[in-house]
């Protein structure tokens, strides 16, 4: 376990212990599945896979179980709930860094979608291009409480297709956590929204870079319908690229949260948050482009001046 494969898994379990089955998903045709399949014998507790649907298949509900994906892995999702994440408390975890990511692409249908119907599900160090497919619905439906993005990264639009939606909930989906991950979009419109929450409690969007050309009045982050509570946003960097956009991020009027510490950047007017409860605080800034790819001037933003 001190090189190569073992390594790169001793790492991960050192930073969380894990009780439960360590899977691992790695194609056929890897280099490296014969000395996978030497390394992790098949036993009730480990096995090697070929696919992300197999492994989540073998895994056990609520028993803390971890699916290792291999680096450079590759998979494409066809179809609506082509990943369905049915079973509680089970985490996907990408070895690798950088492009060596595993790297899941949207295709062949814009109901194409990965679900998670099943509470606490983790999805760590991955890459999700949302672009294999032009009008992708959403990316991801959360219908489960606590799940958790981290470290990922998302494509939500290229120059021929983009995503209609990243992520959306419904108001079932209490604790959404999205830390330290990067969602990016060409500066070609079509994405309505990265991140759009419907209802649900106590959600946490920290430390993330979201940049897109995002519908001009909604922005990055998107609470609609059913207001969201006790909803925290803070650290985060966003860009609305849109010509003429005006917002980041949106909640509807009866919406609990705290927005703190925020660094966005639009492309009109000086009140980049719509929410009329939302609590703005901390050392949030607004950056106003007029007529330029450059970010230029920051504008401290101030509760009561922009509602």
């Amino acid at each position: 376990m001190n090189f190569g494969w073992g390594r790169l898994i001793a790492q991960s379990l050192r930073d969380r212990a894990r009780l439960g089955k360590v899977l691992i998903v790695a194609a056929d045709t890897n280099v490296n599945w014969e000395e996978l399949n030497e390394i992790f014998a098949p036993t009730d507790k480990i096995r090697v896979l070929t696919t992300l649907s197999l492994a989540l298949t073998e895994a056990t509900a609520s028993q803390d179980d971890v699916i290792f994906i291999a680096p450079y892995h590759t998979e494409n999702i066809t179809a609506a709930a082509g990943i369905a994440m049915s079973k509680a408390g089970v985490s996907v975890v990408g070895l690798g860094q950088g492009t060596s990511r595993p790297t899941f692409t949207w295709t062949t249908a814009a109901a194409a979608s990965w679900d998670v119907s099943a509470a606490d599900c983790t999805l760590e160090n991955l890459k999700f291009d949302l672009t294999g497919f032009d009008a992708i619905t959403a990316g991801f439906n959360i219908t489960a409480a606590n799940c958790h993005f981290k470290k990922c990264e998302f494509v939500t639009a290229a120059a021929t297709n983009q995503a209609v939606l990243g992520i959306l909930t419904t108001n079932a989906a209490d604790g959404l956590l999205i830390e330290d991950c990067y969602s990016k979009g060409t500066q070609t419109g079509g994405t309505t929204t990265a991140i759009r929450i419907v209802g649900g409690s106590d959600h946490v969007i920290q430390r993330n870079t979201i940049i897109g050309n995002f519908t001009t009045t909604i922005g990055a982050i998107e609470n609609v319908t059913t207001a969201c509570d006790r909803t925290v946003v803070r650290d985060n960097v966003i860009f609305n690229q849109t010509a003429a956009s005006t917002k980041a991020m949106v909640f509807v009027s009866t919406a609990t949260a705290i927005v703190a510490g925020n660094l966005m950047n639009i492309k009109s007017g000086a009140k980049p948050i719509t929410g009329a409860n939302v609590n703005v605080i901390g050392s949030n800034f607004v950056s106003v482009t007029r007529g330029s790819s450059v970010l230029v001037g920051n504008v401290q933003y101030i509760q009561s001046a922009n509602f």
